[in-house]
């Protein structure tokens, strides 16, 4: 958006000796960031006027011709053009050789198709004075040849400066999309009286000139209460005389980037970027039926906008009509059969207010962002209607004096002005900002920028500064979406006051080390124990997945009531009932690139409670361990024993039925092995399973080879501190004897019930029973190989009493029916 500080000068007077950079830096820092700067008449000192006297066609190029010109006192130059408008006669601007332009360009001697250029005749854009590049900017007949370009124009083109501000700064400002709100922040920030030209008098004056005889209004208003609307003015005028805007608001509009087309035209962009609210001028005669109707489109149809393009409308698309047909598609664009057209004598001025997220989505969808909605987006205050449409009002009657208006301005669905007060106090703003402002300069600062300050009757800060002394009354158009609770206020006065003139402090408290919760430690141990003891990679997943995945891991559960009502994509239209199905997903992918790995992922997952508690949140450890042909269950649960045990954790491991399913299994999930299950159980609960992936799920995502998985719930024992059960035990000062055992065992049996007949062994010397190999024996069932370690801490063991325990660890074996393999 651009800003021209001229301007802003017909509501402020701007301190004298400023820089353009200076100007340009306090905006930034205490308003909105300015991009850049320009004086629209810098290059007018550096051109003079030249007449063309000759114009013939270059030799060597069709859309080229060679213009002599007159730069006077009998001084003459040939230039290369290739304006459309280049002819014999017209008086131009002329560039000499070494004449510097704005971005760097410098003219040089240059040679073009074999002949030199002696200079370079100018359009308007390339002076910085319109975006007009389509021809030579032409000069008036009576222009002195030889004089410099500022000199010719003279008052015609004011020296100005215009600031290019960044709309992104702009985006929770509603009241800076126009000069008058912006002089505002401009007279608070250097200190200077603001020049409120549509103050209460002025208000008051040209309401006294609008017809108040009780004469009928050509034009009625209604507004459909369920349409995008927030407030809707007209006001009908007759004796309107189409012409050419004035200079000065010609001038205006073209540096701030709007192209001039007539005077009725110009009046309403003039007032739109003055005070920041957009309005649209119907031409009355093209209202059928003398009425204006806000209402839904109510079905889809199609409509031609001014721009000569047809848009396709929805149902829901709040459009302006008469009584017949639309007129406009509200906050966004009007009509081309509404515009008004050279004839025009009667016209009604409509300034409104739309829903600002309406506009937005409106004119997202018909890919159409104008200046009016542009602005709309931002949540406009319906209290400055009225203000604009007798601004507009002003400025018809002063191009067209004969103009008068008819029955009074028309109204419908205004709101009542939103009232909003802030309690704070000097200290507690100083004690925010670290800056004491003080009382009277806060005030100051405060109803410069258009706020009303009251002090609280028998209100004390105290002796903490804590206590509320003041009631900060917020303008209309600063509430609608920028100002809400006390810290807008102290940021207020901090950007006023500058931040950059804050003297920086230390904080004055002491910095302690950051401790873990008990939850966040339990976590990050286990994910180092599974990197470091595990072997094992980190992988993360999306907490939202889709049905299609839920389908292809078999999952009965498919989360129903928390599937989201904007999802981006159907792949993630819902939150995860479990890891299971994201851990599969990854395996699948990482088959592809590799034969044995092992991944874990500590997420969470949802269960869907339905109601007003509406959802669980449940944090778990998945673990995947992939091996091409050896069981990896075997290992997966001895990992799983080391982590709870590393965890401090009281477990067990215990033979599941994975008919019955598990607190994370459901019941006959299809990926369930029919032997290879096991529930771990910590603190006699069960909080956890490991199970071999069943072929069929297998398949499903094409996962070959043998696939183990588990899962741990922490939820409920992440926060239960956990003792730390860590004791010293010297080394052992006598050898020990390692016994490795092979034994038969039925298909069905789980390795954890061999293991539990040789721990029931009223062997005192057995240190330690585990798992070596297991091995499938097909029909004839499974091997499984022991290691059984065999110490005493006082004393060495003779052959004889480990031959001893070696036979009996063996007979009971038998005796439970796991014979030695032979």
């Amino acid at each position: 958006m651009y800003i021209t500080v001229d301007w802003i000068k017909d509501f402020v007077d701007l301190p004298e000796g400023l820089s353009d950079r200076e100007l340009s830096e306090r905006i930034t820092l205490g308003v909105c960031e300015v991009e850049g700067c320009e004086r629209t008449g810098a290059m007018l000192g550096k051109v003079t006027v030249a007449v063309v006297k000759a114009v013939i066609p270059h030799p060597d190029a069709d859309k080229l011709r060679l213009a002599t010109v007159d730069l006077g006192s009998g001084n003459e130059a040939t230039v290369i053009c290739g304006a459309p408008n280049c002819r014999e006669g017209i008086k131009v601007p002329y560039a000499a050789l070494g004449t510097s332009f704005p971005g760097g360009f410098t003219l040089k001697p240059k040679k073009i198709r074999g002949i030199v250029s002696e200079g370079m005749l100018c359009s308007e854009q390339e002076l910085g004075l319109s975006e007009n590049h389509e021809g030579l900017m032409e000069l008036a007949g009576n222009a002195p040849v030889g004089e410099t370009l500022a000199a010719a124009l003279g008052d015609a083109v004011v020296d100005d400066l215009v600031l290019d501000i960044d709309n992104k700064s702009l985006t929770h400002r509603p009241d800076l999309w126009g000069h008058y709100g912006m002089a505002r922040e401009f007279a608070a920030v250097f200190e200077k009286p603001f020049k409120d030209k549509f103050d209460a008098a002025w208000v008051k004056g040209l309401k006294a000139k609008i017809d108040k005889s009780g004469a009928k209004p050509p034009v009625t208003i209604h507004v459909d209460k369920d349409s995008a609307n927030r407030g809707f003015l007209g006001l009908s005028v007759d004796g309107i005389n189409i012409g050419e805007s004035p200079e000065w608001m010609q001038r205006r509009l073209t540096v701030a980037g709007m192209r001039p087309i007539n005077s009725i035209v110009d009046i309403s962009n003039y007032v739109m970027l003055e005070t920041g609210i957009p309005n649209h001028i119907f031409d009355r005669s093209t209202i059928g039926g003398g009425k204006i109707v806000v209402r839904r489109a109510g079905d889809e149809q199609t409509f031609v906008t001014l721009d000569e393009q047809e848009r396709k409308l929805i149902s829901s698309d709040t459009l302006v009509c008469d009584a017949g047909n639309p007129s406009a598609i509200a906050g966004i664009m009007g009509g081309l059969k509404s515009s008004v057209a050279d004839d025009t004598n009667g016209i009604m001025i409509e300034v409104a207010n739309w829903t600002d997220a309406e506009i937005r989505r409106t004119s997202t969808r018909l890919g159409l962002r104008t200046d009016a909605s542009q602005r709309y987006e931002k949540s406009l205050d319906s209290q400055q209607l009225e203000k604009t449409v007798l601004r507009i009002f002003e400025l018809v009657l002063e191009l067209n004096p004969e103009a008068a208006a008819v029955g009074g301005i028309q109204s419908d669905n205004m709101p009542e002005p939103l009232e909003l007060a802030i309690e704070t106090s000097p200290a507690r703003i100083a004690k925010v900002l670290g800056e004491d402002v003080g009382e009277k300069r806060l005030i100051g600062i405060l109803e410069a920028l258009g706020f009303t300050v009251e002090a609280i009757p028998g209100a004390d800060a105290g002796t903490d500064g804590k206590g509320k002394t003041h009631l900060i009354h917020v303008p209309t158009w600063r509430s609608t979406k920028d100002v809400e609770c006390e810290a807008d206020i102290v940021e207020e006065i901090g950007r006023i006051i500058g931040f950059d003139n804050i003297t920086p402090v230390s904080p004055a408290h002491d910095i302690e080390a950051l401790r873990l919760s008990q939850a966040k430690t339990m976590m990050r141990k286990a994910q180092d124990y599974m990197v470091l003891r595990g072997r094992a990679l980190e992988v993360m997943t999306y907490p939202l997945v889709g049905e299609v995945l839920l389908e292809k891991a078999s999952w009965p559960v498919h989360n129903e009531g928390l599937v989201l009502a904007n999802a981006l994509t159907p792949e993630h239209d819902r939150m995860r009932p479990s890891l299971v199905p994201s851990l599969l997903e990854v395996t699948a992918n990482n088959r592809k690139e590799h034969d044995i790995f092992r991944i874990f992922e500590v997420g969470r997952s949802y269960t869907d409670l339905g109601g007003d508690e509406y959802s669980q949140d449940l944090h778990q450890i998945g673990v995947v361990f992939q091996e091409t042909k050896v069981n990896p269950f075997s290992e997966l649960a001895d990992t799983m024993e080391g982590l709870l045990s590393y965890l401090g954790l009281p477990a067990r491991m215990v033979p599941a039925d994975p008919s019955k399913g598990n607190s994370l299994i459901p019941a006959a999930w299809a990926g369930s092995h029919p032997h290879e299950m096991v529930d771990i159980q910590v603190m006699g609960r069960s909080r956890g399973v490991i199970l071999s992936l069943h072929p069929q799920v297998g398949h499903a995502f094409k996962i070959k080879g043998r696939t183990a998985l588990a899962v741990l719930d922490l939820t409920e024992v992440m926060t239960i501190p956990v003792k730390n059960k860590t004791a010293f035990i010297p080394l052992d000062r006598f050898p020990g004897s390692d016994f490795d055992i092979t034994v038969v065992t039925p298909a069905e049996i789980y390795a954890a019930e061999v293991l539990a007949v040789v721990r029931g062994m009223k062997i005192k010397e057995i240190r330690s029973v585990g798992i070596l190999d297991v091995f499938d024996l097909g029909a004839d069932g499974k091997a499984l190989t022991l290691h059984i370690e065999f110490r005493d801490p006082d004393k060495t063991l003779d052959a004889l009493f480990i031959k001893e325990a070696e036979d009996e660890v063996i007979t009971v074996l038998d005796k439970a029916g796991y014979p030695l393999r032979s």
